[in-house]
């Protein structure tokens, strides 16, 4: 009779044990809070030749950057004024952020290339967890933008990291300068999973980057995420 008393308390132990919160990831496979943002920029001519190359670190996450002597105008950029809207778009998911007028620069006719970065550090800021750009290139004959193709994507993925989509987004032209295809906006966003062996997947990161660019080589950016 006592043996079989105690294997009823043993069976009655065992499922509280199985339901025990399970212990906490290493701190070195988490990554920190916050992203970093960064841009590169090659601007050239119109015959194709290199005229400038700038990088910046340390920008301020949800801030608008632009270029040299001001940047893209964002006043009529709104969906509503769109005049060609990007095919593949999800406008559903379209958010418009608030405008802003900044002022014109740069060129009559060329090319620019603007890669827009968010980066994800590990928690001890030791090593990359994540690196998320928007790349967007465009041609323009002043006043209008002649050539243009943006894409999002992940690279420098921490082994634990699971990529989910990287180029979800929409976009439209829009009138600048008395130009129907004078501005162009884009949005890309992505999804990164921390998933760790013996603990599943611990968090979802979405990056984001918005970017504005008109048809003399002005452009103006903003990017963030969790």
């Amino acid at each position: 009779m006592r043996k079989t008393i105690l294997i009823a308390a043993l069976a009655l132990l065992v499922p509280g044990a199985a339901a025990a919160k399970k212990p906490a990831p290493p701190p070195a496979a988490t990554w920190a809070p916050g992203v970093e943002i960064s841009y590169t920029e090659t601007v050239r001519d119109g015959a194709g030749q290199i005229v400038s190359q700038t990088h910046r670190d340390g920008l301020q996450p949800g801030s608008v950057f632009g270029s040299p002597g001001g940047g893209a105008s964002l006043a009529g950029s709104d969906l509503a004024d769109a005049t060609s809207i990007d095919p593949g778009s999800n406008l559903a998911a379209a958010q418009q952020p608030p405008a802003r007028r900044l002022s014109s620069c740069c060129s009559s006719s060329g090319s620019d290339t603007v890669e827009f970065t968010v980066t994800k550090w590990s928690i001890s800021s030791v090593f990359v967890a994540w690196r998320y750009q928007q790349v967007s290139h465009w041609c323009w004959q002043y006043p209008n933008i002649t050539c243009f193709d943006a894409r999002g994507n992940f690279y420098n993925v921490d082994p634990n990291g699971q990529v989910r989509y990287d180029n979800n987004g929409y976009g439209w032209y829009y009138t600048w300068a008395g130009g129907p295809f004078g501005g162009h906006y884009a949005h890309r966003e992505g999804r990164v999973d921390n998933c760790i062996l013996r603990y599943g997947c611990i968090g979802s990161y979405y990056p984001y980057v918005d970017m504005w660019v008109n048809g003399n080589g002005a452009w103006t950016a903003s990017g963030g995420g969790n």
